[in-house]
């Protein structure tokens, strides 16, 4: 009878998880803490533990609030060392994260195995009602398509050890969904990894369609970070962080300086750069994905998507409906100039478009697709 009971209640969470993806069972992933991995060569590529202040400033955050959502954190040093706190809500994107600053020359890991992290959850004991993701960069640019895989920090009695990932669990995703087709991560791009980072999302393990995760809690969070690394069969050369990190330094004026550049050229990046991050802001592409979800939901023009984002936020946030306004208005105004000043680009983009269609015409080729 109790055999034929435990069938029953396998054979329905299995026709659960197939019909609806959003309430499949949470699977806790392992934890790779086992003998074989700890007899493998460990190379601290981020060493929280014997620098928390130097590490912890070649961090940022990454939060939802880059779409419209209000989860907030950040990695703060005390006394215990570095700790990734904040508060993840679920109006909004659900998920807080942290991930490397830019840097100027990618890091070589090709002779690694994978990713090692050794993290303690201190603020509670629930590390399976939240989704954990470690993610590697292997391009230049800081859109949303990373390398991604599940990991998991230890509970707050210290109990086990790191979490050891291998690279190919690594998938290529898009946010929290997964690239079809997509080749997976190989020695050659482990060549390259531009950044590390770290996710606490709702959403599990990267798939087509995306699941959230059963019983998720929302609310605050706290975690020791200890290191974060690559381990292998031999001790991988990574050099000095601090020093690969792109950087602006003030000169004796307080100035920024651009090293090895020429006056007239510091002077041209110093006016583009600003142009160029509200132009290509990755927090203005994620607004205008948000208001197309809200429109879809419902919504019924662009204008009314974000007054929606604004009562959300003045909602979670606690401010004045004068402070929500003014927010509303700064967002605006930052989409407003970034499509004026990208309008010219774009004119510029369809006529070397045209152009290039017309001559394939001519010449009797196949002719692209429109825009």
């Amino acid at each position: 009878m109790l055999r034929s009971t435990a069938l029953c209640i396998a054979l329905l969470q299995a026709a659960t998880a197939l019909v609806s993806p959003r309430f499949a069972l949470r699977r806790t992933p392992p934890l790779r803490s086992t003998t074989a991995a700890y007899e493998r060569e460990r190379t601290p590529v981020f060493n929280f533990d014997a620098a928390p202040e130097a590490t912890a400033a070649l961090w940022e955050r990454i939060d939802d609030v880059v779409m419209g959502g209000v989860s907030s954190s950040k990695i703060v040093v005390g006394d215990g060392g570095a700790e990734w706190r904040g508060i993840v809500r679920t109006d909004g994107g659900g998920f807080c994260g942290t991930r490397t600053a830019a840097l100027d020359a990618p890091l070589d890991l090709s002779k690694a195995d994978g990713v090692y992290v050794d993290a303690i959850l201190t603020s509670d004991a629930d590390v399976a009602r939240r989704a954990w993701k470690l993610t590697l960069r292997t391009a230049a640019s800081r859109s949303e398509i990373v390398y991604s895989a599940e990991w998991a920090p230890r509970g707050p009695d210290g109990v086990g050890g790191p979490t050891f990932v291998p690279f190919s669990d690594f998938k290529l995703v898009r946010g929290p969904r997964i690239v079809e087709g997509a080749p997976p991560l190989n020695a050659t791009q482990c060549a390259s990894v531009y950044g590390f980072g770290l996710t606490l999302s709702r959403f599990g393990a990267a798939s087509v369609n995306m699941t959230e995760v059963e019983n998720f809690r929302d609310g605050p969070f706290a975690v020791k970070l200890n290191a974060v690394g690559v381990y292998g069969d031999q001790k991988v050369d990574v050099p000095a962080i601090g020093k690969n990190v792109q950087e602006s330094k003030p000169n004796s004026a307080g100035r920024p300086t651009i090293k090895n550049n020429g006056l007239i050229l510091g002077l041209a990046l110093t006016v583009l750069r600003p142009i160029a991050s509200l132009v290509f802001s990755e927090e203005g592409r994620r607004r205008r994905q948000a208001r197309r979800m809200l429109i879809k939901r419902g919504c019924k023009s662009d204008w009314a998507a974000r007054v929606y984002g604004q009562r959300v936020v003045k909602r979670m946030r606690g401010l004045g409906a004068g402070a929500a306004r003014l927010e509303g208005l700064r967002e605006f105004a930052k989409d407003a100039a970034a499509y004026a000043l990208s309008f010219p680009l774009r004119l510029a983009f369809r006529a070397i478009f045209g152009t290039v269609r017309l001559i394939r015409r001519l010449r009797g080729k196949k002719a692209l697709p429109a825009l």
